[in-house]
């Protein structure tokens, strides 16, 4: 979405677009961990976003705790070129906006014993979201499109040696995609469709010593097979069409690997390498009951996330932090480059602090600035561009042990 980092927008021409992380996956389910640019993620033991990055990373959580944080994403994206379309030619124009997308997040950890932890995670790992006007001069290849999760995934974390944690979960995750492209007056299709699938995630920390952390957590794919209905309307659609429709979409597996380092009570570095592997999406297909539909090319790679961060406690109530990132784009060429995911890689700068309220309370700030690098071009379906976009991710948390 908009940007993976964690949202990313377009707005041309009346067009609106956000995303997240690469391709259209989200990274925010921590406003602690944004703060550092998620580098050591899921094995810091500052708030209880393990339950969702690495839920053997629970056992540094103590007593029953709950968590509550919401990320804002201010995106201002820019398209500049032309597009050529069957009978109207080619057209050139450019545009640029602004666009607002909220990320909510909700977590719970309870100790059970000494040795072990249950959590509960809700949260939003995928989205996207694009609004174009239905005559802007790409139409043909993208008018809008959304795709929007929520993720329920309660977990359990097993002190199982001295040294060494494993957690393990079950996500039940709940998809919303819809999908429009075409020209009006010849051909406008639109599909919506929604349904429930089901996941799993599993990870594991080892503790090198008292001040010496990895983590290595998985996140398994989920295949949605999503329900609805698909509309087409002009000439070459007879007028009006309404029928049933299914929309195939697979949110991809990941693999994360955290590291952290405590140099002394004041100082404390980490890491993250993130693989996820979205060359399993070629296309969104969506298939009507005629035979029909619409498809969303997309032919993607691979993508990376590589980051590192420091955390300074200044006393016992204030702790700052900052990250950097870079995160490739699964996009493999200016073909593949569509409208509704106009995907590049990124740069992540990101500074962070936490206010200790009480033994029992905490509040959690973030700051992060996203933007583009390298390639940007598309040549997707009679488009002949470049997109260009930034972001700014602002997020507040609290947490509360009772």
């Amino acid at each position: 979405m908009l940007f993976s980092r964690l949202t990313l927008a377009l707005a041309c021409a009346g067009i609106t677009t956000t995303a997240a992380a690469a391709g259209f996956q989200l990274s925010e389910q921590s406003v602690t961990s944004l703060g550092r640019a998620h580098a050591g993620a899921g094995i810091m033991g500052d708030d209880l976003s393990a339950a969702f990055y690495n839920p053997a990373g629970m056992l540094l959580n103590q007593g029953t705790s709950v968590q509550a944080g919401i990320v804002a994403a201010s995106v201002r994206p820019e398209y500049e070129g032309s597009s050529t379309r069957p009978i109207l030619g080619t057209q050139s124009g450019s545009a640029s906006g602004n666009v607002l997308e909220w990320i909510p997040n909700g977590f719970m950890v309870h100790e059970i014993s000494p040795d072990l932890r249950l959590g509960l995670s809700m949260t939003a790992p995928f989205g996207l979201a694009t609004d174009y006007d239905n005559n802007w001069i790409g139409n043909q290849a993208g008018i809008s499109s959304s795709i929007k999760t929520i993720d329920i995934n309660p977990s359990i974390g097993w002190q199982a040696t001295p040294w060494l944690s494993l957690g393990a979960g079950v996500s039940a995750q709940y998809a919303n995609a819809s999908l429009k492209q075409g020209i009006p007056g010849m051909l406008l299709g639109e599909v919506k469709a929604k349904g429930w699938a089901w996941g799993y995630n599993l990870g594991a920390m080892v503790s090198l010593s008292d001040s010496t952390r990895l983590g290595l957590a998985y996140r398994s794919k989920i295949d949605h097979k999503a329900e609805g209905f698909l509309d087409q309307t002009g000439m070459a659609a007879g007028g009006h069409k309404h029928e049933s429709a299914k929309a195939d979409v697979t949110v991809p597996e990941y693999i994360t690997l955290s590291a952290m380092h405590e140099i002394n009570p004041q100082w404390t570095v980490s890491g993250i390498v993130r693989w996820t592997n979205w060359s399993r999406l070629k296309s969104i297909d969506v298939v009507s009951q005629s035979g029909g539909g619409l498809s969303l090319e997309n032919n993607w790679g691979d993508s990376w996330y590589y980051g590192v961060g420091a955390d300074y406690r200044h006393n016992d109530q204030w702790t700052f932090r900052g990250g950097l990132a870079y995160e490739t784009t699964p996009v493999k060429s200016a073909e593949y480059r569509n409208p509704l995911i106009p995907d590049s890689d990124r740069g992540w700068v990101s500074l962070g602090a936490s206010w200790k309220l009480s033994k029992q309370s905490q509040l959690d700030f973030s700051y992060s600035h996203l933007f583009a690098m390298g390639d940007s071009k598309t040549t997707y379906k009679g488009l002949n561009g470049e997109f260009s976009v930034v972001a700014d991710l602002v997020g507040v948390q609290y947490q509360y042990q009772f």
